[in-house]
């Protein structure tokens, strides 16, 4: 069986912890890691109206045909918020963590990526995936 793309980039985001010296893809990897794992554990899902959501991209194209109109990130930001219990704001921070990392000119702090790591850490137990 294939690994999932969510333990890929586990798997690349300790490799990279360890190495050290590209402390921006640790947090990359940590971040891709995370929307891959919620995304495997909120869907398949339904919603209050008994609609049957199988994938993000379903529930994402169904909520922009519905008016909605957030981006792809804050949609699943909401969506864990919503559906993984105490995993919101670690999601969220992680988001965040990312996003800040490709504008720093690849200058990221040990501290940084090490609080990026502990974050996914943190998601993948809530999800039971550890």
């Amino acid at each position: 069986m294939p690994k999932s793309h969510s333990q890929h980039n586990y798997e690349a985001c300790e490799f990279l912890l360890k190495d050290g010296n590209y402390l921006d893809w640790v947090i990359t990897t940590a971040f891709y890691s995370a929307l891959h794992l919620v995304q495997e554990d909120i869907f398949p899902f339904r919603d209050d109206e008994a609609f049957e959501y199988s994938s993000f991209e379903q529930y994402y194209s169904k909520s922009r045909d519905e008016g909605v109109r957030i981006s792809k990130n804050q949609s699943t930001i909401k969506l864990v918020e919503q559906r993984i219990n105490g995993a919101g704001t670690l999601y969220r921070n992680l988001h965040d963590l990312c996003k800040t990392c490709r504008y720093s000119n690849y200058h990221v702090s040990s501290k940084k990526a090490r609080i990026a790591k502990s974050y996914l850490d943190k998601i993948r137990t809530l999800v039971g995936n550890q």
